[in-house]
């Protein structure tokens, strides 16, 4: 029987046949046979067709595993309802899916089955299980807008990180709940971007997306269009008014303005000036919204007759801007005027376009004197342009003062002011009387002299020049038209009516037109095209239809004719391309204009015989390497596979013959042939040897079985991997890799474990790929057996560097934690095995150990450290800093999994730190301050459940550190007390963790502890010298002993700190009533220094306030007051709102000590000052 061929010319007709064929065999009634994939394209895809008509579920699962993409493709278009329809959840479910789809699907297909499955599924219950089944975060996140709202809304956060912004654009569509929760998770920076996409939600709830947008203080607010503008005027209107300085930036002002009512303009502006003069922090929106460009719009929402007055009255007249603001009342109306003037940093001048012209006229020309810099007179003058308004009396009136007082001024600045001029006015309008006129300006900038240097800078004004002379039927001068360069000037025709559009359309067709001269050697057929090119760009920037000029058509054919018999380098592509719908007039030409796969696809739509028509170029494109003909190849081989089709691969077999052109010719025979014909290509070019003679070998044999071991996996279906192990060997596995991979990569899961052990058979530079790809395509209990025999028998370095990273992979993604360990146990056996001369990335890798699932981390944080500790010591000098520095972070981590660590193990670590650090300078374990093994030191005595194993491991460890210290006390390096500083930075840490280790981790709270460390420092080291420590750490007992009376376990340190902020200010209190007693009063100035340090324990600031008050208990202790300016000064003037109350009554004590102090930390227009 012969094979199924479609009728018809074009590819259309060719569809219809198709359609007509489906339709015939569906009204036939007879049942699909089982799916077999055959060669012809048109019965796979009609038995695939009718299937899914029929939704045959094992016709389709059988397409679904046989590996042909077009097959794949078209199963999964025609059959949504197998996604859709809920009948079929026995089919479409991450279990049947993953346990009976995917070991036997191909993985291309599988991806696209599952991205299908994704995009149609509307069952958010199946949704959620195909969530859950994910391993990876990124691959689970693409399921998350499918879910139902509870479960995004329960998962969501964890995704913030790597969330794209459409992804939170569909979930919010889902849930606008998303918006608030991300919001708050984001980073400041960050939140505006998020609150821009989900614009949408104003619509939904004005108020509650603004309430959202308002709890970020950090003045990231998304800008509003004019529409969202109108939208919140509509429903939030005072809410926007109240809060504009938040606002201010984000807002369509032009909108904004049409909602306020006349008679709040001038309140409103009066209102925001009084913000800005506050120069308070939080009005720093407003910095940018006193300009004239901002203003204008709502000076123009005043009465007409009203702007100039209001304007005047502020901006212009000397009555406001010299009053003496001191003895003006506040509340009235020119007191409101004077702020509003200071802030509003425009030149008075400018407010003139709220005049008529007459009255700007007159004011504007009194200011200008002989002593104003030209520019300012210029751009003064441009006010008046804007006040003319195209009333020609003005115009003339303008010019002629300008020729009167300003003629001698330096040129640039008469092409500035006739420039402004001819863009602020219509100069095509203008009666004899003011050309003339304009015409006086254009001959002092010599516009109608013969070209020079400068009349670059000019070319405006030429161009203006040439249009009206041809918009008033006059001759263009002679000069003009030789300075003017070739431009469309559709810019002037919004100026222009239709008729003079048409003249000006035509002058300069014309002139084009005359350009072109017959053609005789190259550079004037270059020269033509690029006429041409002008040509087609006046006619498109005109609106003008190619099909009315056929002169241009005739001579774009001529160029190819011309180009075609001269083989000329000139491209003709831009022509082609120039506008769409001009392309079909060039249909015949199209090949040799934009020789390429889409002029070859569009002639299969319209006339396919062009391409026989045009053999020489179509050849051409067959042998060209660069471009890529795939998807006509496609297009024939399955619409013509008994003519085009066979008509191409012919050629291409011809090809082979040549000796170069092999890359696009093997890419075409890939794509073109069935897979019997394919390994059939495949067997006749196989090499015979491994190694290539380079003596005697053939060089066109040799490139065509190069290019078949680089490609063969583009042919569709792929070929099997027996057939790129041909050549994936010897000198022909550097060619063969791209489509061994791809091939290999492809693989079913059954097929895989036939074949991936194939590679690990072969020699060093195959068995690595081998690996990667059992890696990537195996369960983990084969991958287990595979990489241990490999392990074992492999002395390679690489080898192992290779199997060892896929092997921590494989432990670091594994979440089951009996599998974990079972993972853990073998590379246990890797690390016992390793030398010291493996791989150096192994080493690098394998410290990696905040990955390690946390059931293993600690037995793994060991055995590394320890083999870390001996290689240290054998490998070369210039490598021992880098693993000294990695020993080190092993140590350090330790810290986040001490509950797991054995105290052996920590005891010994810092025991070495103690001697050969802390005490010895050697650093082995890098820069102490940066937290390392000292934060370690800490978690290690925090780390306990009741008070004897505090004790004991206070008395091991901290209490020798503390006697040595003290004996070294006094020590110096470098001019540095080192050992101090070391002890002091450890103190810190201790003190740090009671919020950061203690209370997360709900442990003791070391009471016992830090008093006997309070009474060893107040007996071993003086007051007098080391104040600040001892204050500080006073002040760390005190928190400590009153967090204990509310700690538990359901608190956080939020929580704690806010029972005991007032207490803890009482205590804070007397203390420094003590010290300032036993001291000196200058002592608030030190004890203030150490109490803020402290203060940096307690992170809501509505607690620290509670503290601040504290110190204001007693009107009589001065000291109290300072201390309190001192603490909170900093704090006051970021957040004055919040330390409002805290700040009028430190203004409101009667003592000019603290009112001093208390001015000078208020007076923002003094403070930083030097004199």
């Amino acid at each position: 029987m012969a094979p199924l061929d479609l009728e018809g010319g074009t590819l259309g007709q060719r569809h219809k046949h198709y359609n007509k064929l489906l339709k015939e065999t569906i009204s036939s009634g007879q049942p699909v046979s089982a799916f077999t994939l055959g060669d012809n394209d048109v019965e796979n895809l009609l038995k695939i067709d009718q299937a899914c008509h029929a939704r045959d579920i094992d016709f389709i699962v059988s397409v679904f595993k046989s590996g042909d993409m077009l097959c794949v493709s078209r199963a999964l278009a025609r059959s949504p309802w197998l996604v859709t329809d809920s009948q079929y959840a026995n089919i479409i479910n991450s279990d049947y899916v993953h346990t009976q789809l995917f070991p036997y699907m191909s993985t291309k297909a599988f991806i696209k089955l599952i991205k299908h499955i994704r995009l149609n599924i509307q069952d958010e219950v199946r949704a959620e299980q195909f969530y859950l089944h994910e391993k990876k975060d990124t691959d689970a996140l693409r399921w998350l807008p499918k879910c139902s709202a509870s479960f995004i809304e329960a998962k969501i956060e964890k995704h913030i990180d790597n969330m794209k912004v459409r992804t939170f654009k569909r979930l919010c569509e889902k849930t606008n709940k998303i918006f608030e929760i991300v919001l708050d998770k984001t980073c400041y920076y960050e939140r505006a971007r998020y609150a821009q996409v989900a614009m949408f939600l104003l619509k939904v709830d004005v108020d509650k997306f603004l309430d959202v947008v308002e709890k970020d203080r950090s003045n990231y607010i998304p800008k509003f269009n004019d529409k969202a503008t109108a939208l919140i005027m509509k429903k939030s209107p005072k809410r926007v008014i109240d809060k504009f300085d938040r606002y201010a930036t984000s807002i369509h002002i032009p909108t904004f303005s049409r909602y306020l009512k006349t008679d709040e303009i001038k309140p409103f502006l009066y209102a925001q000036a009084k913000k800005d003069n506050d120069k308070n922090f939080e009005y720093y929106n407003l910095r940018n919204f006193f300009r004239y460009d901002t203003v204008k719009y709502f000076i123009k929402r005043l009465p007409k007759n009203e702007q100039f007055e209001f304007v005047k009255k502020v901006f212009i007249d000397k009555e406001i801007a010299e009053a003496d603001e001191e003895k003006l009342a506040a509340g009235t109306e020119q007191y409101d005027m004077r702020k509003l003037y200071i802030i509003v940093r425009t030149p008075s001048y400018i407010w003139y376009r709220f005049a008529d012209f007459e009255r700007a006229f007159k004011d504007i020309t009194e200011k200008i004197s002989k002593d104003l810099d030209n520019y300012d007179i210029v751009s003064m003058l441009a006010v008046l342009m804007s006040c003319a308004q195209n009333n020609l009396q003005h115009i003339q009136k303008l010019i002629q003062y300008y020729l009167d007082k300003h003629r001698t001024l330096d040129s640039l600045y008469t092409l500035k002011f006739t420039a402004k001029l001819l863009d602020r006015t219509n100069i095509y309008k203008y009666d004899e009387k003011t050309w003339n006129l304009i015409n006086e300006l254009f001959k002092i900038l010599k516009i109608y002299d013969e070209p020079n240097s400068d009349w670059q800078n000019t070319v405006a004004i030429i161009e203006s020049v040439v249009v009206y002379n041809i918009v008033h039927d006059q001759i263009v001068p002679a000069n003009v038209q030789q300075k003017f360069s070739f431009k469309t000037l559709k810019e002037h025709g919004k100026k222009l009516n239709e008729e003079q559009k048409e003249k000006v359309f035509r002058y300069l067709y014309d002139l084009l037109i005359n350009k072109l001269k017959p053609i005789t050697k190259e550079d004037e057929f270059s020269d033509t095209l690029t006429i041409l090119s002008q040509i087609l760009e006046l006619l498109r920037d005109w609106k003008k239809e190619l099909t009315d000029y056929t002169l241009v058509t005739d001579k774009i054919k001529e160029c190819v004719k011309i180009k075609r018999e001269n083989s000329w380098k000139g491209s003709l592509l831009h022509l082609y391309k120039f506008k769409k719908s001009w392309q079909r007039l060039m249909f015949e030409e199209s090949v040799a204009m934009n020789p390429g796969e889409e002029v070859c696809l569009n002639a299969l739509k319209h006339d396919p015989l062009l391409l026989e028509r045009q053999s020489k170029e179509v050849q051409s494109l067959r042998s060209n390497d660069a471009v890529s003909l795939r998807r006509l190849l496609a297009k024939l081989r399955i619409y013509w596979p008994q003519s085009l089709a066979t008509q191409w691969a012919n050629a291409y077999k011809e090809n082979l013959n040549k000796t170069d052109g092999h890359k696009a010719t093997i890419r075409g025979l890939c794509t073109s042939l069935s897979q019997k014909q394919l390994l059939e290509l495949i067997d006749k070019y196989k090499p015979t040897d491994a190694k290539i003679d380079w003596s005697a070998v053939d060089d066109r044999i040799l490139s065509i079985q190069r290019f078949i071991a680089k490609n063969m996996h583009i042919a569709r279906p792929q070929p099997s991997p027996e057939s790129i192990l041909f050549f994936a060997r010897g000198d022909y596995l550097q060619y063969a890799l791209p489509s061994l991979l791809a091939i290999f990569y492809n693989l079913n899961i059954t097929e895989s474990k036939k074949y991936i052990p194939k590679l690990l058979d072969a020699p060093v530079s195959v068995q690595k790929h081998g690996i990667r790809l059992a890696y990537k395509k195996l369960d983990h209990e084969t991958i287990k057996k595979i990489f241990f025999d490999c392990w074992k028998s492999s002395k390679n370095v690489s080898i192992r560097a290779i199997i060892f990273k896929f092997t921590f992979e494989l432990l670091c993604n594994e979440k089951d934690s009996g599998k974990a360990v079972s993972l853990w146990e073998m590379v246990e056996l890797f690390i016992d095995n390793l030398t010291f001369e493996e791989d150096k990335k192994i080493y690098e890798l394998m410290c990696r150990v905040e990955q390690v699932p946390r059931n293993v981390r600690a037995k793994y944080l060991i055995k590394v450290y320890d083999f870390m500790k001996k290689l240290t010591q054998k490998v070369k000098e210039e490598d021992r800093d880098n693993y000294k520095r990695l020993t080190a972070q092993l140590a350090e981590h330790s810290r986040q999994i001490m509950d797991d660590m054995p105290p052996e193990f920590v005891h010994g670590v810092i025991q070495e730190f103690i001697d050969k650090d802390f005490f010895g300078f050697e650093d082995n374990f890098g820069s102490i301050h940066s937290g390392g093994i000292i934060s370690v030191i800490s978690a290690y005595l925090l780390n306990a459940k009741d008070e004897n194993v505090q004790t004991e491991k206070y008395e091991k460890v901290f209490v020798p550190i503390m006697k040595r210290a003290f004996e070294k006390w006094s020590e110096k390096k470098n001019g540095n007390f080192i050992i101090r500083s070391n002890f002091q930075y450890l103190l810190l840490k201790l003190s740090d963790d009671l919020r950061d280790y203690v209370v997360e981790n709900k442990l003791l709270l070391p009471v016992k502890m830090f008093l006997n460390i309070k009474e060893e420092l107040e007996k071993s080291i003086s007051i007098s010298e080391n104040y600040m420590l001892l204050t500080k750490w006073k002040l760390t007992v005190a928190i400590a002993k009153l967090a204990k009376k509310p700690y538990s376990e359901d608190k956080n340190w939020a929580d704690i700190t806010a029972e005991i902020a007032p207490e803890f200010g009482k205590i804070s209190l007397d203390y420094l009533k003590e010290d300032v007693k036993t001291h000196f009063p200058c002592i608030y100035k030190l004890y203030s220094k150490a109490l803020n340090t402290q203060l940096q324990l307690i992170t809501e600031e509505s607690n620290k306030i509670k503290i601040y008050k504290c110190f204001l208990a007693e009107n009589d202790f001065i000291e109290g007051y300072l201390t309190a300016i001192e603490t909170s000064k900093d704090a006051y003037l970021y957040n004055k709102d919040s330390y409002a109350d805290l700040w009028n009554q430190i203004s409101e004590h009667p003592s000019v000590e603290i009112k001093m102090h208390y001015y000078y930390n208020t007076n923002n227009d003094y403070n930083g000052c030097c004199y």
